[in-house]
């Protein structure tokens, strides 16, 4: 009998000024890739909570924006397979309310604007998966491993 597979969800925002810009977030003692870039929003997916619920709700807890779930737009699935195995949705937003701040400054070194075609050099394994779609606003499918981590990164995975 096959072992069942145990799978995390997350969600990811990428949120976007009226350039283009993406906002991007420096993580900060969280244990996983400190010191990389990663969309300003993600996290978790809570028990009876949906994607957009989610995505919602992280917004607000991390940059102190609000947003309608209507406005999400799912651009990307990932089944990533590192430490463990986890669904990550990737929704695009382009109109929200207030101004992105740090609110979980013990999480977050930087919070900051980037061009899409001129990210910061350290950036995560989702952020990477989007910039090789090009940010398109359409739905795309990728599947992480350790072997496909070390081609997409350029370094070898370290679990």
């Amino acid at each position: 009998m096959a072992e069942k597979l145990i799978t995390h969800v997350a969600v990811f925002i990428v949120l976007k000024n009226e350039a283009g810009h993406v906002l991007l977030q420096r993580r900060a003692n969280t244990g996983y890739l400190d010191g990389y870039y990663d969309f300003a929003c993600s996290g978790h997916v809570d028990a009876g909570e949906s994607l957009h619920e989610a995505a919602i709700r992280e917004l607000k807890e991390e940059i102190d924006i609000t947003a309608k779930p209507d406005d999400l737009k799912l651009v990307h699935v990932n089944q990533n397979f590192l430490d463990k195995a986890y669904i990550n949705f990737t929704f695009e937003l382009d109109v929200w309310q207030g101004t992105p701040k740090i609110c979980e400054p013990h999480k977050c070194s930087d919070l900051q604007f980037f061009d899409k075609n001129n990210l910061p050099s350290k950036c995560t394994v989702n952020v990477r998966l989007n910039e090789r779609e090009a940010f398109a606003s359409k739905l795309s499918y990728s599947k992480i491993t350790p072997k496909e981590y070390d081609a997409l990164m350029g370094e070898p995975w370290l679990a």
